[in-house]
């Protein structure tokens, strides 16, 4: 099965295009304040484990909530994090581009954790998985780190640490603010790692 891996350049993605070795590694910049960062991120790990990459711009920025879009949090979500149908629609365009480039499947970096998510759930992936199906070209969606916490990915991934510490997993910046979400995850997985950051 030929894979396209949705790479944010964060830990889990760079653990996951570790282990899987896609066919493609798709980053895609859909208005969130670390684009850039998670391009450049993306760029360097794949260059580092020669896996081909690919950046697509299709911005909702105006759609967007939270602190990944530089907005107040949504009401529909405690978590501040939250992006309207974000995993929804960044799946939906990764699909596109696998059938457009003849691949069968995409594979998404969620992890155990990500249930406090309702698009972290296994009813979530199971309603995508459904829809995938249902259309031409039948793509199959992948959540093969989805019973692991980051920490365990990254040690069954055999990332090396070097190329690990291109990732970039803040939420509010290009620099990693050290306050939001993203950063406190990355922080805690380094540490439960022995990684000093």
């Amino acid at each position: 099965m030929r894979e396209l891996l949705l790479l944010s350049g964060g830990v889990d993605s760079a653990a996951l295009a570790a282990w899987r070795r896609p066919a493609l590694a798709l980053t895609i910049d859909y208005g969130q304040r670390a684009a850039s960062a998670e391009i450049h991120a993306s760029q360097q790990i794949c260059a580092a484990l020669t896996v081909p990459h690919e950046a697509l711009t299709a911005s909702v920025k105006h759609l967007g909530s939270g602190v990944m879009a530089g907005q107040r949090s949504s009401p529909h979500s405690e978590n501040e994090e939250f992006w309207p149908f974000r995993n929804q629609y960044l799946i939906t365009l990764a699909a596109m581009v696998a059938i457009q480039r003849g691949l069968d499947a995409v594979v998404i970096g969620t992890v155990a954790t990500d249930g406090r998510h309702r698009d972290g759930s296994a009813e979530f992936l199971h309603a995508m998985r459904s829809i995938l199906q249902l259309q031409e070209g039948a793509i199959a969606l992948l959540a093969p780190a989805k019973e692991l916490t980051s920490a365990q990915l990254v040690r069954a991934s055999g990332i090396d640490q070097a190329v690990l510490a291109w990732s970039h997993s803040c939420h509010a910046a290009t620099l990693a603010c050290g306050n939001c979400p993203g950063c406190t995850k990355h922080s805690e997985v380094m540490s439960e790692l022995g990684i000093a950051r």
